[in-house]
């Protein structure tokens, strides 16, 4: 198999002409081969790797900084409506279309007290500068300067753009765009300290039984495996979580017309995967507008976020202090968080000692729950080929997998991404 192809799931089918074959991504499925010079890694001999047909120069890539929190602690105790009506008129007299928001400690509204967290959207620096001086001014704190102030949540996020998108119709744009969100879904595996704990897992939102309910890539339940599987796992002495990636039902295709997340809500870290296509959405009302197309684009976003009484966040990127923004390389969160990959598959041979069948392939899981989904199959089954091995019931050792376990880099995708936080810290210190 040298070639094939995904169809796109959606929860809503789009409009789409009925002449043109189904909006699909295409796959090709290579040996794996080293750079030149560089010897064949053992963990990847005999590996295919699948790399999507998709041309990265038909897009453009833009990052930028979606909002910042500033928490400031004041001398009395003020009620944050008065503070809001406050920035609100501050920006209003600079002539800024940003909007201000300004919350308890908790971000929870009727909030009265000397802790605050005000939000301000798409800020400049030196925007962020003046704004806060003039907060400083009104409402004193123990902070000597601006840059004191403690910074209590950022949102970056890189947005990619079809190029050239008014010389094509709107199926072609649609479908590339489509095509970019399915890449940026399927192809992200962050810091694997970021999925460990089962709430931060890849997930989407999908409607069932009229209902919006989480769904995640790869479900966590067990309860469908056989009693063949169960009865070997306890013999092995493992956890039965590692039966959960070898069942096919457990892994799930995220919709691109959906939110994909990792990280649960309000977590230190969170990241989300969209098509966008709205904006000033509100969930409470239902309500949002429509993007021009030209405005409309594929996006990831990462959120670090302060919560009372918790370590990580911002600080845990080196962004403490509004001081830190001054000529801070967001570069550096990329591999953190904005991290790419190409999975390999191999015909199945690893599946075989197995004691008990099983009803997955790699290429199969990754058809659903992308690198994501088959880097959770590959490290159960080392997991349990290891424990064969130590008892003896298989001949050859497996292969222990590193961080980026069966999986090689992204390279184009990550250096464009790479260029673009380059160019947001650039822009972000004239701004």
């Amino acid at each position: 198999m040298k070639h094939f192809e995904i169809p796109l799931l959606f929860v809503k089918s789009p409009k789409w002409d009925p002449s043109l074959d189904p909006p699909s991504i295409h796959y090709t499925a290579d040996l794996y081969e080293p750079a030149d010079g560089m010897a064949v890694q053992p963990l990847l001999r005999d590996r295919m790797v699948l790399k999507p047909t998709i041309d990265l120069k038909r897009y453009r890539c833009h990052s930028v900084i979606d909002w910042i929190e500033v928490q400031i602690e004041t001398n009395g105790v003020h009620q944050a409506i008065n503070i809001q009506r406050f920035a609100s008129k501050v920006l209003d007299e600079s002539g800024s279309a940003s909007k201000v928001y300004v919350s308890g400690p908790t971000r929870t509204r009727g909030y009265s007290g000397s802790t605050f967290i005000i939000r301000l959207q798409q800020p400049g620096l030196s925007q962020l500068g003046s704004f806060c001086a003039e907060l400083l001014r009104k409402y004193p704190t123990s902070a000597r300067s601006v840059g004191d102030l403690a910074i209590a949540g950022i949102e970056v996020s890189v947005d990619f753009y079809v190029k050239n998108h008014a010389e094509m119709g709107s199926e072609a744009q649609n479908l590339l765009r489509w095509q970019m969100t399915e890449v940026l879904q399927r192809h992200l595996r962050p810091e694997r300290s970021l999925t460990e704990l089962e709430e931060n897992q890849p997930r989407f939102f999908a409607t069932v039984n009229g209902k919006a309910t989480s769904k995640s890539l790869v479900s966590k339940a067990t309860a469908k495996a056989s009693s063949k599987q169960r009865s070997e796992i306890k013999r092995l002495g493992l956890n039965e979580r590692v039966l959960a990636p070898l069942r096919i039902g457990a892994h799930e295709q995220a919709p691109i017309d959906t939110t994909f997340y990792i990280g649960k809500k309000g977590s230190p870290v969170m990241l989300r995967v969209m098509d966008k296509t709205t904006d000033q959405r509100d969930p409470n009302l239902g309500t949002a507008v429509n993007l021009a197309p030209a405005e409309c684009r594929s996006r990831i976003e990462v959120t670090f976020m302060k919560k009372p009484d918790e370590v990580g966040g911002p600080a845990a990127v080196g962004l403490e202090t509004l001081s830190d923004l001054v000529e801070y390389p967001f570069k550096t969160v990329r591999k953190l968080v904005f991290e790419f990959f190409y999975p390999t598959a191999n015909s199945g041979d690893e599946l075989a000692h197995l004691s008990f069948p099983v009803n997955v392939t790699e290429l199969d899981v990754f058809r659903l729950s992308g690198v994501y989904g088959l880097d959770r199959l590959q490290r159960s089954i080392t997991e349990i080929s290891d424990r064969q091995y130590r008892k003896k019931e298989i001949t050859t050792k497996p292969r222990s997998i590193d961080r980026k376990g069966k999986a090689v880099s992204f390279e184009e995708l990550n250096r464009i991404i790479d260029r673009s936080l380059v160019r947001l810290s650039r822009d972000w210190a004239y701004s």
